[in-house]
């Protein structure tokens, strides 16, 4: 007499876990840029432009709100960041021919609404964020 050795699928088990992972997603942490980008929601623009400096430009965004824009530019050297992890052995070998230099552009967007920011958001990588003073997470 043969037996079926394939094993079984627990059902439930399989539910519970599919949930862990729509959950781990969903509460996943939120980096700490947003964090510090989202603590200028509530200023005026007045403290946005003391602090931040005048916008690159003022755009209209698709509600009909003004919208000021900031970029940033920031550019990674990876062969210091190699040399900067205590884990790793330095090499006498010469270093790879690939370029270590990469470079990030970004724009962070504040939405007024009455002279006051009601949103912020951003887009790209390497975003030098600006805490706000006082309100900053990680004051």
């Amino acid at each position: 007499m043969i037996t079926d050795m394939a094993p079984k699928l627990n059902l439930p088990l399989c539910i519970v876990f599919a949930a862990y992972l729509v959950l781990a997603g969903c509460l996943s942490p939120i980096p700490w840029w947003e964090k510090e980008l989202n603590a200028w929601v509530g200023a005026d623009a007045q403290e946005v432009e003391r602090v931040w400096g005048p916008p690159a430009r003022t755009i209209v965004g698709k509600s009909g709100r003004p919208v000021m824009v900031y970029e940033s530019h920031t550019t990674i050297n990876r062969r210091e960041e190699t040399l900067r992890d205590p884990s790793r052995m330095v090499s006498a070998d010469a270093p790879d021919p690939g370029s270590p230099i990469e470079d990030f552009d970004c724009q962070m967007y504040f939405e007024l609404e009455d002279d006051q920011v009601v949103a912020v958001s951003y887009e790209g990588a390497g975003c030098q964020v600006i805490p706000r003073p006082g309100l900053s997470p990680r004051s």
